[in-house]
């Protein structure tokens, strides 16, 4: 990783814990503060639940530390009539003929040796490998993030996990319960392996569901499984995101990227409540794109033929790939936006459009510019006006790397760059 990367790291770990999209699962020792105010925490701590280093390694040993599975043999005494089942206790037999039919030798008293599946250590296991068996193969959730490079090593390990918990002949024997939190508590000075780190991990399980952690534990946790983004220019987005936040609001709550809204945080002031977007269109609130019904009809020459080659293209796709394409005269999904809305009313009052180009070079720059100008001048309400020059405030932010400029305010658009952001935010 360059040193520029490990600069924008450093500078936005304290709120990049919630990107769960794509990325490397990597130690940092990052010393900036973490914000813990994040919406669906306990998804997110889940997560880290399955990445902590001793849920992996135990379940990757986990073939090799059945092989210690314990059992216990208790002796059962029955009384039966007409047919022997284990050893004769015959002071037993005695007693029971002569409380039932003296004359009667058909009554047998025998002592049975009886497997037991049901020890407290074997229940802890049970239940443990069904939590892990309900996240790996049942949670919608995280279905979201089996492609995700992060991901990549539990396609393997989970196999383990649903051999045992469906296939293991012993585990089949142990009834599924609820294991009191004294039990577990108990079972974690179990001499045996096997248990100790079972019951090691339901315990840090049952934390995370009944929120049983301080700030401090949290925020160690967080550092412990950091996800960052593999693709650099995302790692650029998010750095410019950060930046954004940090001028706005302390108070900003955040929320999991994880591939559904996009929404990364959502904060107050005295009037507005704001949501902020990264790689997103936004809400139902706001529309960018533009269909092809909008210039159909139009005598202009130019207009005409551009309708025509997007029904041709429509037609051609279905025909060579089987694919439906849309037939739109434009889409956008800016970089990031920032949807303002009054706390009365509850009406947009302001749009910021943010576009973020990883570049020194002007020329890059300058596309970037192209790009946010569109954004500002097509985007629309959800009954498709313009808002550009409305009564909702339409603003741009272009944000690029080093590249240097007299002025960052420029009408309708704010440039910023990493040199000089400081005076320009």
């Amino acid at each position: 990783m360059s040193e520029k990367e490990e600069a924008i790291l450093e500078e936005i770990s304290g709120f990049l814990h919630g990107y769960l999209k794509s990325g490397n699962v990597r130690i940092n020792s990052f010393l900036s503060k973490t914000n813990v105010n994040i919406s669906n925490l306990q998804q997110l701590l889940t997560i880290r639940f399955l990445l902590l280093k001793e849920t992996k390694t135990f379940v990757q040993r986990l073939p090799f530390l059945l092989k210690r599975f314990k059992t216990t043999t208790a002796t059962r005494t029955e009384t039966n009539i007409g047919e022997v089942r284990g050893e004769i206790d015959w002071a037993e037999t005695t007693k029971r003929r002569l409380a039932r039919n003296h004359k009667d030798r058909t009554i047998f008293s025998t002592n049975e040796n009886v497997r037991s599946y049901d020890t407290p250590e074997n229940l802890v296991l049970k239940e443990l490998l069904g939590i892990l068996y309900r996240l790996l193969f049942h949670d919608s959730y995280l279905k979201g993030f089996e492609k995700a490079a992060w991901f990549s090593e539990w396609q393997e390990l989970k196999s383990n996990i649903e051999y045992a918990f469906k296939q293991n002949i012993y585990l089949q024997r142990v009834h599924s319960a609820h294991v009191s939190d004294r039990t577990v508590q108990k079972t974690q000075s179990h001499r045996n392996r096997l248990y100790r780190e079972a019951a090691q991990l339901l315990v840090s399980y049952r934390k995370i569901i009944k929120g049983q952690y301080n700030e401090e534990d949290l925020k160690i946790l967080l550092r412990e499984t950091f996800i960052a983004p593999e693709n650099q220019d995302v790692l650029f987005e998010l750095y410019w995101i950060i930046q954004i936040m940090k001028q706005n609001t302390e108070k900003s709550q955040l929320h999991l990227m994880d591939g559904g809204q996009n929404k990364v945080a959502t904060w107050e002031d005295d009037s507005h409540i704001h949501h902020l977007y990264h790689d997103s269109s936004g809400s139902d609130s706001v529309i960018f794109h533009i269909p092809t019904s909008e210039i159909e009809g139009s005598g202009h020459a130019y207009l005409k033929q551009k309708v025509q080659s997007l029904e041709a293209t429509k037609d051609l796709a279905q025909s060579i790939f089987g694919r439906n394409v849309t037939s739109h005269l434009w889409r956008g999904r800016p970089d990031f936006l920032i949807e303002s809305y009054d706390q009365t009313t509850n009406k947009l009052t302001k749009l910021t459009i943010g576009e973020v180009k990883n570049t020194s070079r002007v020329e890059y720059a300058t596309t970037g510019l192209e790009e946010l100008v569109e954004y500002l001048y097509l985007v629309k309400d959800r009954k498709g006006r313009y808002l550009l020059n409305s009564d909702v405030t339409v603003q741009g932010i272009l944000c690029l790397d080093q590249v240097e400029f007299d002025n960052g305010s420029f009408g309708i658009v704010k440039v910023l760059s990493r040199s000089n952001r400081r005076s320009h935010l």
